[in-house]
């Protein structure tokens, strides 16, 4: 079950998260970022503030919560989730200030470290899910072995990532990935590493939330089928551009496959759907529709994207991490922290006082509007890098930056518990971000060795 044992780094990993998106946002609502710009050292700081920072930090936090409820196990060494932590902000932040150094910035030296403490994140990252997903034979499982697949994408991700990082400072063997190499970096990223990751949770969630029957079946195999092809093929891309060939060809079958992945995806989820047992779907999971449409949306843009570049990559990138990933993110945040609040808070209390229930946290009518705003957003920052319109694109920022204003305050409104009258709040709260230190979670407790 969801919050059954908490993690207790994993508020701390969605507050970092947060922050993050808001400074990658800021950035491009200042026009810092927009059509035809993404080049230039601010907006390459801002993308990567809002992929590194926001996208693949939330992700890193919500596996490490959930990896154990896919298995059934506690995770493998779950102190290194605060290293880890710290090592992925420290390396956002240098990588991005690093890439500053196209603007004139000093900081050169920043392009060179970032790389090396994200590899070093990433790496105790997959210590602990990696290690928790083998000992538990997770690849038997649908949800398991596309955790696993998405795992596999990482460290190909930071590989691309590196190579071109270091290329910009001066390092002449990833030289050989730019510019060509730049569309399998996104495809590793968007595409493989953090889609994959998304699918898997959300095969053990969605049923969760939507009280539906939780059984592996074709749909989920044949996706999986086709995302080891997408991953083989961008190997295969991958080799032909290090020996300077053209890897155009891979790359678009690597972009179909993927395409193919997600129709069966959205299958799957479709049939998931329509077996539920709840009759009105909560707010987290009416958002999720959104999301998913964004996924379909993305899809259809991949081959136009990987083909005809310009416009369509744009707008097929944008719709794929600001719509997609991130209002399935925010969406499912409102869920995840009521219930890990309640967790916290309530869970010890039941059988000796009267407790609310979990939708009692969350105010959902606020929670939606700052969902609409944000994918009302994400729609006008798609017309704007289709129709190359920097204007209407800081504009879509602007609304995108006070959605998520407006979702913070709601996530910290459930932590404090403000929704509840005055008389079902205890006495004390748990702190906002960091672990009480009071208790431990069963995370973080060591088993016996005989156990």
């Amino acid at each position: 079950m969801l919050g059954k044992a908490l993690s207790r780094w994993t508020l701390a990993w969605f507050a970092s998260g947060l922050a993050f998106l808001l400074a990658a946002l800021a950035m491009a609502a200042f026009g810092l970022a927009g059509p035809g710009r993404w080049s230039e050292g601010w907006a390459l700081a801002a993308v990567h503030l809002f992929a590194l920072g926001w996208l693949c930090q939330m992700m890193l936090g919500s596996l490490i919560q959930f990896v154990p409820v896919l298995t059934a196990r506690p995770l493998v060494l779950p102190r290194l989730a605060l290293p880890a932590l710290v090592l992925c902000g420290a390396g956002t932040l240098s990588l991005a200030g690093g890439f500053l150094a196209l603007e004139g910035w000093p900081t050169g030296a920043l392009l060179a470290m970032g790389p090396v403490l994200l590899g070093l994140a990433f790496g105790l990252a997959m210590l602990m899910l990696g290690g928790t997903l083998i000992a538990a034979r997770a690849w038997r499982t649908g949800d398991g072995s596309t955790v696993l697949l998405a795992l596999l994408a990482l460290p190909l991700l930071w590989a691309t990532g590196a190579g071109m990082g270091w290329a910009f400072g001066g390092i002449a063997w990833g030289a050989a990935l730019l510019p060509d190499g730049l569309s399998l970096h996104v495809l590793l990223g968007a595409g493989l590493w953090l889609t994959l990751a998304g699918m898997g949770v959300s095969y053990r969630l969605f049923p969760m939330f939507l009280i539906a029957p939780d059984r592996s079946g074709p749909l989920r195999r044949a996706a999986l089928i086709a995302a080891v092809l997408a991953l083989v093929l961008l190997l295969g891309a991958l080799g032909v551009l290090l020996a300077g060939g053209d890897p155009l060809p891979l790359t678009a079958g690597c972009g179909l496959a993927c395409t193919l992945a997600t129709g069966l995806y959205l299958a799957e989820i479709r049939r998931i759907w329509q077996s539920r047992r709840a009759p009105v779907p909560e707010t987290n999971m009416q958002w999720s529709r959104a999301a998913l449409g964004f996924l379909a949306m993305a899809a259809l843009l991949t081959a136009p994207g990987l083909i005809l570049g310009g416009p369509w990559a744009e707008a097929a990138i944008f719709v794929a991490l600001a719509g997609w990933l991130s209002t399935l993110t925010l969406a499912q945040m409102v869920k995840i922290t009521s219930f890990l609040t309640w967790i916290q808070v309530f869970a010890p209390l039941i059988g000796r006082a009267k407790v609310p229930m979990v939708h009692d946290l969350t105010d959902a009518r606020a929670a939606g509007r700052s969902l609409a705003l944000w994918v009302a957003g994400v729609l006008a920052g798609t017309l704007a890098l289709a129709l190359q319109v920097p204007a209407l694109f800081d504009m879509a920022a602007l609304a995108l930056l006070l959605a998520a204003l407006l979702h913070g305050r709601e996530l910290i409104a459930i932590r404090r518990l403000r929704h509840l009258s005055e008389t079902a709040r205890p006495a004390g709260l748990p702190p906002m971000i960091l672990p009480p230190t009071d208790r431990r979670s069963h995370h973080d407790i060591p088993r016996p060795a005989s156990a």
